[in-house]
């Protein structure tokens, strides 16, 4: 399955326009260090005899026995040419274009927290399946739901894609380069999907080795973080700030009117997407940008 990301600007009269048309040709950085971390490992567990699986792939038994590292280090293991190949394509392709929109930092952030979370919800399933269903058969006996590794960058990468759906609900995606599809529409899509094979998974014990709850846990926390969380961090780094300089915020004082437009603004960001701000909003935004840079 290939994507290929358009940008929808509804209050504009100019036509659509590919989104990253006028967004530079260079890969971000933090793209680029993920797509190089997780090739890198990919490679070096198939030199080392999948050496590095068995240090860092995640099963509840190592979590219980406190090798916590294996929610993270999972993400950088894959299970084979496919499976790394999509889940860096599609990271390519809507990391591209989320990490301009955060900056490095806030995107490095959301995307391993959304990979430990959905590390947590695969452990927190394996467990409840473990209990309510037993052993899973396999061609070389049976195993343990808790004995099950999981491995790949799939939960980051739907904390990405669903982050993205977020911030940019009415952006277009072309589905298998044809078939026009709204971001958020592609995002509800994916994650009834995914539910759904959960919920059968605990109702009849069937499992068919893709780590589903782990894709639900990354969403729901590219969904959450884009809501809310990037939010209160940013107010928490205000409130540092204000505590340093005596400010308030980074407007000065008397600059209420601009806060509150820029409140506005933001809250617009979050309802409609990017795509849905005017020209005077944009430049609105550069505006408060070198205000900002101007007093930090």
């Amino acid at each position: 399955m290939a994507w290929h990301p358009t940008w929808n600007e509804p209050t504009d009269d100019r036509p659509r326009r590919r989104f990253m048309a006028d967004r530079g040709g260079m890969m971000p950085p933090g793209v680029k260090v993920i797509l190089l971390l997780t090739v890198g490992v990919f490679l070096a567990d198939g030199f080392t005899n999948g050496a590095l699986s068995r240090f860092g792939a995640l099963t509840v038994t190592d979590v219980l026995h406190l090798q916590v590292w294996r929610l993270v280090t999972y993400m950088f293991l894959h299970g084979g040419i496919g499976h790394i190949f999509w889940n860096m394509f599609i990271f390519w392709m809507i990391g591209n274009m989320l990490e301009r929109q955060l900056g490095t930092k806030q995107f490095l952030t959301m995307y391993f927290a959304a990979g430990i979370l959905g590390g947590v919800f695969e452990v927190g399933f394996n467990v409840v399946m473990h209990y309510e269903h037993g052993p899973i058969m396999t061609r070389g006996g049976p195993i343990s739901f808790l004995d099950i590794p999981a491995v790949g960058a799939s939960a980051a990468v739907a904390g990405v894609l669903v982050g993205f759906a977020t911030l940019n609900p009415r952006a277009i995606f072309l589905l298998f380069f044809f078939l026009p599809i709204e971001a958020r529409w592609l995002a509800l899509v994916y994650m009834v999907v995914e539910t759904r094979h959960i919920v059968f998974g605990l109702q009849t014990g069937w499992t068919d080795n893709v780590a589903h709850a782990a894709h639900v846990g990354g969403g729901l926390l590219g969904f959450v973080w884009m809501k809310w969380g990037y939010r209160i961090a940013a107010a928490l780094r205000r409130g540092s700030r204000a505590r340093d300089d005596g400010g308030g915020s980074f407007l000065r004082q008397g600059d209420g009117r601009d806060q509150g437009e820029l409140d506005r603004i933001l809250d617009k960001i979050h309802r409609e997407g990017v795509g849905s701000l005017t020209t005077r909003e944009k430049m609105f935004l550069q505006e408060m940008g070198g205000k900002f840079r101007d007093r930090f």
